[in-house]
């Protein structure tokens, strides 16, 4: 049997083997002989065309519902990259190979398999309460194109029938249809009510739970955060009512979107508060094992004392306003920020200020130092005084040579004890910095104390080796000023 094929109008075709040399089908651009079908092959003397038999029984031209105005016709695409002819579908916005159905005049086409996606019988007359248009049963769904806006699996036309919107290219499973969204509702992880919404055909949103990305989808989104997004999925996983939200085995956490689990953790994995490693009894997030997203279990683990701290506190370092425990990694506008205290990073978990312009970061363990700052007449903003050596590991780029330099006289400060900024790089050495020159101290309460060069006269006389501070008793830098009574010979230095 010999057929005139289009693409090869000079010689008839005829179904044999393939020819010696012959790999590709032009059409479908697998090899031929693969798909189990029989082949056309070009009868002429040293011509090696051929194509497969069932792509030479395509349709020449056929009706699109995704393009009504014109039919696409089966050709070739012009564009090649590397001698292979590729083009992107404008239906399933994926890029393929071989022959497209293709209207000229509208620049547009098909892949082989979407051109051929069809409406059913069964039109809706009830719009979906999240989209304008009204939605039909579709038929002939190629496998892995289109996902579900609900739940970002994949539609096909069997088992579960898929209805979508030609014009939008939203398709929803028939049972993710029926299911009930709340378009708006209250969730443990977020301070501000979620939104039904949908994601815009240029953006990727990333749901701040499973950190999953996703396109073309619906999500829940907060109208007071641009930032934030989370799957339905996510949003909808949630413990019973019936469930203590405080039970032992399994507690829902403002700090993690998903419900968490204790377990005895037998491996050494990283806290995600603090970053210390997790043995034993550890809550870990085990949503994603079972739902085909990226795995939140292998990265999320608390300690359960981490998740006992407090949600807000009032800090004496930023007695401004209240400080909110967050996930620095949901906040693109503070990520890789610096600790206000230690000037260290802060990547995921810290205090942070969400007043309106206000950056204010501190880190878990920075809050638990509770020392009051100080107030100097020379500077705006509160300082701090603090061990010089939690500075040492700060960002190179910023402080050379691991060195702070002294605001005041413009020379490193090499003490052991500094004042810095709380809110910019202020730096002060002790004796720079707004150290009082007369103090009571309730370890010598008969008389005060007055700040004094180190070390002192009395100690230079006597050639001693060893300096010791009368508070703690413990040694003492004696190249630092110490607080000091004449009269007692009491000295205490000045942390």
């Amino acid at each position: 049997m010999e057929i005139k094929y289009f693409d090869h109008p000079h010689h008839l075709l005829s179904l044999s083997k393939p020819k010696y040399g012959t790999k590709y089908c032009p059409v479908c651009f697998k090899r031929l002989g693969s798909i189990g079908t029989q082949t056309y092959n070009c009868s002429a003397d040293g011509c090696r065309y051929g194509v497969h038999e069932s792509c030479a029984k395509l349709p020449q031209e056929v009706q699109s519902p995704f393009h009504p105005p014109h039919p696409l016709t089966l050709q070739r695409h012009r564009l090649y990259v590397d001698n292979y002819s590729f083009f992107r579908c404008g239906g399933c916005n994926k890029n393929w190979l071989g022959f497209a159905y293709r209207c000229d005049d509208c620049n547009f086409q098909l892949d082989r398999e979407c051109a051929f996606m069809r409406q059913g019988k069964e039109q809706l007359d009830k719009k979906h309460p999240n989209h304008n248009h009204p939605l039909a049963l579709f038929e002939k769904v190629p496998t892995e194109r289109y996902k579900c806006v609900v739940c970002g699996k994949a539609c096909s036309s069997d088992p579960d029938p898929t209805y979508g919107c030609w014009e939008c290219r939203l398709f929803i499973h028939g049972s993710c249809f029926e299911r009930k969204l709340p378009p708006e509702m209250h969730h443990f992880y977020h301070p501000h009510p979620l939104t039904l919404s949908a994601t815009p055909s240029h953006l990727h949103i990333t749901c701040e739970a499973c950190y999953q990305e996703f396109a073309w989808v619906w999500y829940y989104s907060c109208k007071h955060c641009q930032d934030f997004g989370m799957g339905i999925g996510c949003t909808l996983l949630v413990l019973p009512t019936s469930t203590s939200i405080k039970s032992e085995t399994q507690i829902q956490h403002f700090l993690h979107g998903h419900p968490l689990s204790l377990r005895n953790n037998q491996e050494v994995r990283p806290c995600r508060l603090c970053e210390k490693g997790c043995t034993g009894p550890t809550y870990v997030c085990d949503y994603g094992r079972d739902n085909n997203y990226r795995t939140c279990s292998k990265y999320i683990y608390f300690h359960k004392s981490c998740l006992e701290l407090p949600q807000q506190i009032c800090h004496p370092f930023h007695p401004y306003h209240l400080l909110t425990l967050l996930d620095l990694s949901h906040y693109s506008s503070r990520r890789y920020r610096k600790c206000n205290a230690c000037r260290k990073h802060a990547f995921f978990i810290a205090y942070i200020c969400e007043s309106y312009n206000c950056d204010f970061i501190l880190h878990v363990e920075c809050s638990t130092v509770m020392m009051p700052p100080i107030t100097y007449q020379g500077h705006s903003h509160l300082l701090q005084f603090g061990d010089l050596q939690k500075f040492r590991d700060v960002d190179k780029m910023v402080i050379e040579i691991n060195l702070l330099k002294c605001s005041a006289c413009k020379s490193n400060i090499s003490e052991s004890y500094v004042f810095t900024c709380l809110y910019c790089d202020l730096n002060l050495h002790l004796h720079c910095g707004p150290l009082p020159y007369t103090i009571k101290h309730k370890d010598h309460i008969i008389h005060p104390l007055f700040l004094t060069n180190s070390p002192l006269q009395e100690e230079v006389e006597d050639e001693i080796d060893e300096f010791y501070c009368h508070a703690c008793e413990e040694e003492r830098d004696p190249l630092l000023p110490v607080y000091y009574c004449a009269e007692c010979q009491f000295v205490a230095e000045f942390k």
